[in-house]
């Protein structure tokens, strides 16, 4: 019984801490935000005549200039009035301000918006985040927030993280 109380008293404690309305707040921005890229993907998809070949697009930079978000495609087409970018067989890469590899997104074909720095991954895609793998179909993904989401069939691998160390 004591156990129960030490719970629900530590629960209590961690529901103060955590802001609901907060966080469905950013849900709901989150899923407005999918739902107009995923619209801008079958848009661009209809819109494309003549995609470039092996190009290599800076979406983001630091304020000294060091690229944060790259975008690499084997074909891509821009869409000069909207921002966008169509890839396909694309690689998304963001750095930390040293320079080094943060996060890697490997997918068959996403829109990139260059304004607001997120896109959406049509089909297949995987993440990698240091030793983290996420993968799945059908990928949001925001540079300036880190956030990535899965919306089918996720599958998330990882290494170095013993079982004493995750707390739930």
């Amino acid at each position: 019984m004591r156990f129960v109380a030490i719970a629900l008293v530590m629960a209590c404690l961690g529901a103060q801490a955590f802001d609901l309305d907060a966080w469905n707040a950013q849900r709901d921005l989150h899923m407005r935000e999918v739902a107009r890229l995923r619209t801008a993907y079958s848009n661009c998809l209809q819109r494309i005549e003549h995609p470039a070949e092996e190009v290599t697009v800076p979406v983001e930079t630091y304020t000294n200039g060091a690229v944060r978000l790259v975008v690499q495609a084997r074909r891509a087409q821009f869409f000069l009035d909207s921002g966008l970018v169509w890839a396909e067989n694309v690689v998304v890469r963001k750095f930390g301000p040293d320079g080094e590899l943060e996060t890697r997104i490997d997918a068959r074909s996403c829109v990139v918006d260059r304004f607001t720095k997120s896109g959406w991954a049509e089909g297949a895609a995987r993440v990698m985040h240091g030793k983290t793998a996420l993968g799945g179909r059908n990928v949001y993904f925001s540079s300036p927030e880190s956030y990535v989401r899965v919306f089918d069939g996720a599958v998330l691998k990882t290494e170095g993280v013993r079982r004493e160390e995750v707390k739930l």
